[in-house]
């Protein structure tokens, strides 16, 4: 059919003339289908948003003109934005979000894109294309993805019956849909992705790797900002585990665990497949920004997993990396991006990088312990200048270097001795000497001249930098005192020997032969100083991760008769062997578990007049922490006294407990708080076992502070509603608050919107919650046959990607280290109970089951 041409809109002039051809295919027919269908469901979706109906749909429609525009990297579109999108605590939200909307979005304008021919590329032969099924592999998706309907269909029969809500909490219906929707969102696009992989075989690859890197970058940014508004960057003794945005945690969880172990790997082999510098400085700013929000998780799951994963990525990297340099020993069709494969450290450099790595290490434990962390950034810039050693230093003959290594302790010794005099007469002089050292050995590094022998430089260099370390034991000397001099001393000895026996004999250096990309290698170096100068200050600087690493066996224990509580929830052979039906995990242990196990709850009713909010306190010792908590994000309050205005009645005595608190998700600060005690109303005439009449509360909330934070790190401020009576029922029809200035600070107080705008947490109490274990939660769910149906996707796939069709993929061993790493948090968390990381998981899953890499061209660098 003839094309027809489009002028492009303004902005996209770059796109050229944009060419619509009407579908020619059957497949092109069932893409407008599919296009169209995920349209109707978007549109509903975004309309019926609970902040802004005609915001949400205007938002949607941009993403389905991108998504149009750039159909093939609709990856980069989906997963950019996944850790910020989650808006629940404000929306009230939790079957439907905002991930819904933005896989509908980009299903929709992809689809059209592909079925319309918008500005059609010539398709690539088969044998290029990069996202291939086997029938076998295809009846295994088909299987899986069948058997989650069924755990769909037993969760609507065990809840009672299917019943639509907008706003269904985990106890209703509803809550089936939210537990197994991320896998038929990524079957959603799939036919998509497959034809974009055929289309643009590197063009895919690299949009799926930039938005996984971008994910990351922006979890990792939430989590920087979340520690700097809530504990402040350094300390890392409060008891508060960073969530970022991720509001699945709300009752527990490991949502961000599994979300860092699965992008992270994506982040490292960007970052050692790159050879531009500028990117290569992201890609590494990127990866410490994401190395400080795994610390700051204090998640062992999440410290076994990344070293049970990024291990075999490496290997994995690097025996790619050999193949692709074998089959292109005549050059011809190697990919030119690639480089030279590193050839193999010989076996004393090896050794000398496990000494110089094994004495940093030590330095720094020693040097914190009694430096604190002024020590510890001294020793650091020791590090960095011994890593950027001149070459020229081995060039002269051995004597000469024993000579300047001997002289120049002595001279060192000399400056040292003088420094700390010094330092000692006037105040601050300690950093000052340790700057002025710096610089020198700075500027001796900027007048080397390679390839010439300089006898007098060795024994420069070599004084200025044993001057630097004198300086490293003076600062911590200065900060520490008489503690912090002795250890920091024994570390300085320990470097000192390192660095004499490198000099002395050059095959223990290991950056002697660093060639071109010796700069690469020295900044991810620098890199390692800084993540086991973190892991220091995190081990060394706060109480919170010891006392979580001392309580591992008792955790264990808890965890264990947890997951045997759980299995006790399924009953004959049936459950077991089919499941009880997906997202019945929370339900079943309120209503069969153990007394302890029973949480509060919230349900919206109606009588004859009205809607209302029935609240419920749970069964269990209830605390601060475990109280079950109905909230609402607000703006800030006036500093001032706050009115709230209550309608509510209950059948026995109840302590309701009202808070205003700077909050992000289960971590409340600086609350102002009121405990009314509520009391049942009867009306003249009325039985005393009757139910209660209604009666309307004026309580004054104190003087509320000034909340919020500050403008460079803000606090979102949070109302919450808790029952602090065991086992309470308190309903509640209109609420209503205002601060000192009169402003209404509640929206849909009267709930005539169901519960649009409000959100529930258990901030401590999180066990009821989760069965904490990924492998028992789908057994659970979907019994023994889906857990061996999704057992063996998922063996399936590590296999094809370490040793089948997939192995040479650019993206193969990222892969496989991202599902190792899900693995490995899984074994303590149940993970897929949270859509936004169940649907990062299944992605890589179904891609890493067709990956394979392009014939004849060996390992394409995707960076």
């Amino acid at each position: 059919m003839a094309a027809l041409g489009v002028a492009p809109p303004a902005g996209l002039t770059g796109f050229g003339e944009l060419r619509l051809s009407l579908p020619a295919t059957k497949v092109q027919w069932l893409a407008l289908a599919a296009g169209v269908g995920l349209g109707l469901v978007g549109a509903e979706l975004a309309w019926h948003h609970p902040l802004s109906g005609p915001l949400a749909l205007a938002a949607w429609g941009v993403v389905v003109l991108l998504a149009a525009l750039f159909w093939v990297k609709t990856p980069v579109l989906l997963l950019a934005p996944l850790p910020l999108i989650g808006l629940a605590p404000w929306s009230g939200w939790i079957t439907f979000e905002e991930q819904d909307l933005l896989v509908t979005a980009c299903g929709c304008g992809g689809y059209l894109a592909y079925a319309l021919q918008l500005n059609a590329r010539d398709r690539a032969p088969a044998w290029r294309h990069a996202l291939v099924y086997s029938p076998a592999v295809l009846v295994l998706i088909l299987a899986v993805a069948l058997w989650t309907l069924l755990s769909v269909k037993r969760g609507f029969d065990d809840a009672g019956g299917f019943a639509f809500g907008w706003f269904h909490g985990y106890h209703e219906a509803m809550n089936s849909v939210r537990n197994a929707k991320a896998i038929f969102l990524v079957l959603a696009l799939l036919p998509l992705w497959t034809a974009a992989a055929a289309a643009r075989p590197r063009g895919f690859s690299r949009g799926l790797l930039l938005g996984l890197v971008a994910a990351l970058a922006a979890g990792s940014a939430a989590a920087l900002w979340e520690r700097l508004a809530y504990t402040g960057l350094l300390d890392f003794s409060t008891d508060y585990r960073t969530t970022a945005l991720f509001w699945e945690m709300h009752v527990g969880g490991a949502a961000l665990d599994g979300f860092l172990v699965m992008t992270l790997p994506f982040a490292l082999l960007a970052l050692l497949r790159t050879r531009s510098p500028w990117r290569f400085a992201v890609g590494l700013v990127i990866a410490l920004l994401a190395a400080y929000a795994v610390l700051t998780t204090f998640s062992r799951g999440v410290y076994l997993a990344l070293p049970l994963a990024l291990v075999p990525m490496v290997l994995l990297a690097d025996a790619q990396r050999r193949r692709a340099a074998a089959s292109g020993a005549d050059s011809s069709h190697i990919d030119s991006t690639l480089g030279a494969v590193d050839k193999p450290m010989p076996r004393l450099a090896k050794i000398g990088a496990l000494g110089m790595a094994a004495a940093f290490a030590l330095a720094a434990a020693l040097v914190f312990g009694g430096g604190g962390y002024r020590g510890l950034l001294a020793l650091f810039f020791v590090m960095v200048i011994l890593l950027t050693m001149p070459a020229s230093l081995w060039l002269p003959p051995l004597a000469q270097r024993l000579t300047a290594l001997l002289m120049g302790g002595v001279l060192a010794l000399l400056l040292g001795g003088a420094s700390w005099a010094l330092s000692m007469a006037v105040p601050k002089a300690a950093y000052v000497l340790n700057f002025i050292a710096t610089l020198c050995c700075a500027a001796l590094r900027w007048r080397d001249e390679p390839g010439r022998q300089r006898p007098i430089y060795v024994l420069l260099v070599t004084t200025a930098w044993f001057w630097l370390l004198a300086t490293m034991v003076i600062v911590a000397d200065y900060w520490g005192g008489t503690s912090g001099r002795w250890t920091a001393l024994a570390a300085g000895l320990a470097l000192a020997g390192v660095w004499a026996a490198m000099l002395l004999q050059p095959q223990l250096w290991p950056l002697q032969k660093a060639g071109a990309a010796g700069w690469r290698k020295r900044a991810l170096l620098v890199a390692g100083l800084l993540l086991v100068m973190a892991i220091v200050a995190v081990l060394g600087g706060g109480s919170y991760l010891r006392d979580r690493v001392a309580n591992w066996k008792e955790d264990g224990q808890t965890r264990l008769t947890h997951w045997r509580d759980g299995l006790h929830l399924l009953h004959g052979g049936e459950q077991w062997l089919l499941g009880k039906g997906a997202g019945r995990f929370v339900s079943s242990n309120l209503y069969e578990g153990p007394a302890d196990s029973q949480i509060g709850d919230y349900r919206l009713r109606t009588d004859e007049t009205e809607a209302f909010v029935a609240l419920t306190g749970g069964k269990h010792m209830l605390g601060r922490g475990e109280q079950f908590r109905l909230s609402q994000r607000i703006a800030a309050p006036a500093p001032g006294p706050v009115t709230i205005t209550l309608v509510s009645r209950t059948a026995a005595d109840a302590n309701l407990v009202l808070q205003i608190c700077e909050k992000n998700l289960i971590y409340p600060d600086r609350c102002s708080s009121v405990e009314p005690l509520l009391k049942p109303v009867r009306a003249e005439g009325q039985p005393e076992t009757g139910a209660s009449a209604w009666q309307t509360s004026k309580i004054t909330l104190g003087a509320v502070p000034a909340l919020g934070g500050d403008w460079w790190a803000p606090r979102f401020v949070t109302f919450s509603m808790a029952l602090d009576t065991r086992g309470a029922r308190v309903d509640i029809a209109r609420i209503a608050m205002q601060d000192s200035q009169g402003r209404q600070l509640l929206a849909n107080g009267d709930f005539n919107r169901e519960m649009a705008r409000w959100f529930f947490s258990s901030d401590r109490y999180h066990l009821p919650w989760h069965i904490k274990n990924v492998a028992l939660h789908v057994l659970f769910e979907q019994g023994l046959v889906g857990l061996a149906l999704l057992g063996g996707a998922y063996a399936l796939a590590l296999v094809r990607l370490s040793f089948g069709r997939g192995r040479d993929h650019p993206l193969a061993p990222a892969i496989v280290a991202a599902l190792i790493g899900f693995g490995t948090v899984g074994a303590f968390d149940s993970l897929l109970d949270a859509p936004r990381i169940g649907f990062l998981f299944f992605t890589l899953l179904l891609l890493g089951l067709g990956l394979r890499a392009l014939p004849g061209e060996g390992v394409a660098r995707v960076a």
